[in-house]
């Protein structure tokens, strides 16, 4: 009855707290509705897009709503709020309607400068911070444009490493307290505005960042783009003017018949972003070429030189033999040598830019001259020339520059050209090789000759057989082989064997070893002659350890002790844990309070106590009887239709061998017994549970 009389008492108590601190909440509401105060847009005259390269530090348009409450728990007055693009709001909190302005400032890299953001607009730093300037705590957030928060904290918040894109900036803050023990006052802010950031520079097409990129020769555009807050101007700077100025918001063109040289483009956004330097080569003048030691649309047999030459500096000559393909020369010069082959020799010349000369020819011929390449390995030859448009035959057949002439005999090659033609004639011979096929201890030797360009071929015997050189190595003979020498033909490895010796056999001598506490003792036999041993056994029997035990740790009540055991004979050494002795507890004292029963314990050994509370463990028994109770009750109906299914089942199947068996009174007894068992599986399933529910309950 104590027990749940200060339950109660603490119920109350906690009801009464709630209460009073409900009235407190509403007093500390009332008070800030009553203290609320409009906020006051201060809107500069003239904004521009903030640049974090110019204004570090600006204060910012934003959006807000607001509201406070202040009145007693029988009414509130609301004090609401609101502005859109305002650089400040004034508003009042506190039970003391205190007046406080909010603003709000954005800043890069650098805390310094000023300035003025419009909301909306672009900003041209990766790196922001935003601090809310107020008296009263404000939660301030960044968000991208898919909701995910980049930066927050407390009046404060930064971001860095941010991407292109659109962001939000939410503020927040809200409060409240008491007045008195009937009214309260409470606010609640929520502001936000956006910016976008701009961090790239304008795109120029038309024109490349290298100064060699882009070469026009008519009238050209170059346009330029942003991805973000768009081009605010492109500008330009001619190859006759030493200052840039701006030519457009979108395109420039430059006509052809305009200055020759390079152009020079930037463009710059609205963000302030400035791209780099875009050049244009500039060049609608012809390049010239020209010819030395001979005359374009002429004959000649001897070298010339064609050069090529352009306003701009630069230009590439191009040649062709015949009808061939057109190739680059190395540079703006080609000459054509001596040797050169002969043909029709075609040039033009182009500059970077794409002007092209028209194309010229100056005919070529020149001597003949070729010769014979002999083979460092034989006497065959091939043929070659330096011309490719030369042509020859080989004894009337025709003959490709460089294959080797093998046959011997007597050639004839004929070199020819368009106009000419020269005779070169040339003899092969025989081209022997010399081989030896060497004597042996039991065979002669010999020279052969072979010609490596017909395969003919003789020989000469001249070179008689060696006949064996043996070497003598003698193996001498040991305990279990004998001995013998081999003869060996250091020439050509033929070996025999001869002056073969017995073995030694053994000479054993005996060692006795004594037995040990592990081991058998034994007689040890070792050959003096090569160490071989065995060993055999006397009947000595291992002696045995003899230890002596000695305590190291004596166990106590909860520690184990260790007990040593040494071998006096060969020191063989091991531990044994000697187990804890236990508490020897008896009962000092017994006291009864509330029907419950405790129990004082104490240790004679180590003066342990504790105590028992033989109530706590009835409740524990009937608690637990209680939870196997709610675990078994959901299934309690479950298991009685099983089991009753199944003593149907088997009831069913003896009613109806006894109904086979004509036996009418087994089979009504049998009906009898399946009743008598329907209440017993409904006593047992059922009712026994509730049962010993209430023992459970009787002996708590």
């Amino acid at each position: 009855m104590q027990k749940n009389y200060s339950m109660t008492k603490r119920k109350r108590r906690g009801k009464l707290r709630v209460k009073t601190k409900g009235i407190i909440t509403g007093l500390l509401f009332a008070v800030f509705i009553s203290l609320l105060a409009l906020f006051i847009a201060i809107i500069p005259k003239s904004t521009t897009t903030a640049s974090a390269a110019t204004t570090p530090k600006y204060t910012v348009s934003f959006d807000y709503s607001a509201s406070y409450t202040y009145g007693t728990g029988g009414g509130a007055t609301q004090y609401p709020s609101s502005g859109t693009g305002v650089f400040s709001a004034s508003f009042t909190y506190g039970a003391n309607r205190t007046r406080n302005t909010l603003s709000v400032v954005m800043y890069g890299g650098s805390a310094s400068g000023t300035g003025s953001f419009i909301n909306g607009t672009y900003i041209d730093s990766t790196d922001i911070t935003v601090e809310i300037i107020s008296s009263v705590s404000m939660t301030v957030s960044i968000t991208d444009s898919n909701g995910t928060k980049v930066g927050s904290g407390n009046k404060k918040a930064s971001a860095s490493g941010l991407s292109e894109g659109t962001y939000k900036v939410s503020i927040s803050g809200s409060g409240g307290g008491t007045i008195n023990s009937r009214a309260g006052w409470g606010y609640n802010f929520k502001g936000n505005y956006e910016f976008k950031i701009d961090g790239g520079a304008p795109i120029i097409n038309g024109a490349s960042l290298s100064q060699t990129g882009v070469y026009k020769n008519n009238t050209f555009t170059v346009t330029a783009s942003d991805s973000g807050s768009g081009v605010k101007a492109i500008y330009r700077r001619a190859p006759n003017e030493s200052m840039f100025y701006s030519v457009g918001s979108s395109s420039v063109t430059v006509n052809k018949g305009s200055a020759n040289g390079t152009y020079t483009f930037y463009a710059e956004d609205n963000a302030g972003n400035k791209s780099k330097y875009y050049y244009v080569n500039f060049d609608d003048i012809l390049p010239e070429i020209t010819v030395t030691n001979a005359e374009f649309w002429q004959n000649t047999n001897k070298s010339f030189t064609v050069n090529s030459s352009d306003n701009s500096g630069s230009c590439t000559l191009y040649y062709k033999v015949d009808d061939g393909s057109w190739k680059s020369c190395n540079g703006n010069s080609y000459t054509v040598s001596d040797y050169a082959n002969d043909g029709r020799y075609y040039f033009y010349a182009k500059d970077a830019y794409g002007n092209m000369t028209q194309e010229k020819w100056v005919e070529f011929g020149a001597e003949l001259n070729g010769e014979f390449v002999k083979s460092d390995t034989d006497n065959s030859v091939y043929f070659t020339w330096d011309r490719a448009s030369w042509t020859a035959t080989l004894d009337g057949k025709s003959y490709s520059k460089g294959t080797w002439i093998r046959e011997e005999g007597e050639h004839t090659i004929k070199l020819s050209s368009k106009t000419k033609s020269a005779v070169y004639p040339y003899t092969i011979n025989h081209y022997y090789i010399e081989s030896m096929e060497s004597p042996t201890c039991i065979s002669g030797g010999y020279l052969q000759y072979d010609c490596i360009q017909c395969g003919d071929t003789y020989t000469n015997y001249s070179i008689e057989e060696m006949g064996h050189y043996y070497v003598a190595s003698t193996i001498a003979p040991t305990c279990t082989t004998g001995g013998y020498t081999t003869y060996t033909c250091t020439r050509c490895g033929d070996a025999y064997k001869d002056n073969f010796t017995n073995a030694y056999g053994h000479n054993y001598e005996s060692t006795f070893q004594p037995a040990t506490c592990t081991e058998y003792g034994r007689t040890i036999f070792t050959c003096q002659l090569c160490g071989h041993s065995y060993n055999e056994n006397d009947g000595t029997f291992p002696t045995g350890h003899n230890y002596t035990n000695t305590i190291i740790t004596e166990p106590n009540c909860t520690s184990t002790g260790m007990r040593r055991s040494v071998c006096d004979t060969c020191g063989d050494t091991f531990d044994t844990v000697i187990a804890a002795n236990g508490h020897s507890y008896s009962i000092t004292d017994v006291k009864s309070k509330n029907g419950i029963t405790t129990r004082t314990y104490h240790c004679s050994s180590c003066g342990h106590t504790y105590k028992q509370e033989l109530g706590d463990q009835y409740e524990e028994v009937s608690n637990y009887v209680e939870y196997l109770f709610i675990q078994y009750s959901p299934y309690m109906w479950w298991v009685l239709l099983a089991a009753a299914g199944i003593w149907s089942i088997v009831i069913g199947v003896m009613i109806a061998i006894a109904h086979k068996n004509e036996d009418k009174e087994k089979a009504r007894k049998m009906l009898i017994n399946y009743v008598i068992g329907l209440v017993v599986i409904a006593v047992i399933v059922v009712a026994c549970p509730f049962l010993i529910r209430g023992i459970a309950a009787l002996v708590t």
